[in-house]
């Protein structure tokens, strides 16, 4: 059977950061369904321009956000009041007023999904993507549910009210479920863990075989402390006094590209870098899969204002493509790399990063052996047409009743 779904999340099909839906929506495209995208802002176009056709676009504020937000609210003034003292509830100030913010767009959003007749709302993010979708949900009396990464977790922006009323709540790792779970009330369903799921390619990428003089490898990831680049450049230095070249190629752009691109000439790496900006999605998986790298690198850490990590989709896809991974333990990553399916080092630790580049550089057999244990975990446990079935089973699951 056919569904309509909404799609809600940050930005897309707008922005450079919210690739890894990609895969969702094209699966669920060739299942059938009748997707269609909500952005709660815009920005950018990088990825997903084959989608605009499929877009409800709209403005987080405007004179007809606010028109469609008071004719909705006239409609069901009761229902329109309760919504509004819930949001406002928010554990703190600040989240109080992004549930605010958001509040006229979800009133909008709740008269396009029933005015077009939606079954489902799916929302990416539990922080104020789903503030704004619980409130379309509840208006329009359509069954929704939760897709939750992990700083949207730590926000902690009414968690329990948006789980309560969900058809469920997903958690895309272990460690996710069990931090959402805390927050949860006891006769309030627990998350489902469900990991993000890739395309996985039909081959792997060629490898070189052999020790290696030069090791070339990858990261690809917004430029922000979470990621941890600053600790991969250091670990370049560390691999050059060792007598290893390591030629890196850093895929996306962000806020600390100045502060990285100093330290890298500060320690006499700058030549070894390749910066390419924020790269398409579709590119990406191109480059992981021409046999230009040797491994991929993605030495995350918890940054000061606790943001981590869930399961990086690029450690998911470069596995899956055939590459061995150096990686840390930071949020879910050891679901996906650990049990050696990759090399897992501590956080912040460029001595360990670059002594791992460079036991990968002057062994073979090791590369050869974690690209394909690594690339079976991702066919086994991180296939899309797998995660994406159950997802849809979920979703065409009988559903709890909407209540403001």
């Amino acid at each position: 059977m056919q569904v309509k779904i909404a799609y809600l999340s940050k930005e897309m099909p707008f922005g450079s950061t919210e690739a890894f839906i990609l895969p969702e929506v094209n699966s669920h495209l060739a299942a059938g369904w009748d997707v269609w995208m909500v952005p709660l802002s815009r920005a950018e176009m990088v990825h997903g321009r084959h989608l605009l056709e499929r877009t409800l676009d709209a403005p987080l504020l405007s004179a007809g956000i606010m028109a469609a937000a008071l004719a909705e609210a006239l409609r069901r003034p009761i229902r329109a009041a309760a919504l509004l003292a819930r949001v406002a509830r928010a554990p703190t100030a600040t989240l109080a007023v992004r549930n605010l913010a958001v509040f006229p767009k979800g009133l909008w959003l709740g008269r396009q999904l029933r005015r077009h007749r939606f079954d489902h709302l799916h929302i990416h993010w539990i922080a104020a993507p789903a503030s704004m979708g619980v409130v379309a949900a509840q208006m329009a009396d359509v069954p929704y549910s939760i897709t939750a990464h992990r700083y949207d977790i730590a926000q902690a922006n009414l968690l329990d009210w948006k789980a309560h009323g969900a058809r469920f709540v997903r958690a895309i790792d272990a460690p996710g479920a069990t931090e959402i779970a805390g927050h949860l009330s006891n006769d309030t369903a627990p998350p489902v863990v469900l990991h993000m799921g890739v395309s996985v390619p039909a081959a792997a990428a060629t490898a070189r075989a052999g020790t290696l003089d030069e090791m070339r490898v990858a990261v690809a990831a917004r430029l922000v402390a979470k990621k941890g680049h600053r600790y991969l450049v250091d670990a370049l230095k560390v691999a050059k006094d060792r007598g290893t070249n390591v030629r890196l190629d850093v895929f996306g752009d962000g806020p600390l590209k100045d502060e990285l691109t100093a330290q890298a000439a500060a320690l006499g790496v700058a030549d070894l870098i390749t910066w390419h900006g924020v790269t398409r999605h579709d590119d990406l998986l191109r480059i992981l899969l021409s046999g230009e790298f040797d491994a991929c690198v993605l030495p995350s850490v918890t940054a000061d204002d606790g943001d981590k990590e869930g399961i990086p989709v690029f450690l998911i896809e470069s596995m899956g493509a055939g590459l061995p991974v150096v990686t840390t333990a930071n949020g879910g990553i050891e679901e996906l790399a650990g049990d050696n399916h990759g090399i897992i080092v501590p956080e912040r630790d460029a001595a360990a990063i670059g002594d791992a580049l460079v036991r990968l550089a002057h062994d073979g057999d090791l590369r050869a052996e974690l690209a394909a244990r690594g690339r079976a975990r991702v066919m086994r446990e991180f296939d899309i047409v797998d995660c994406m079935q159950r997802l849809r089973e979920l979703i065409d699951s009988p559903g709890v009743s909407v209540q403001a």
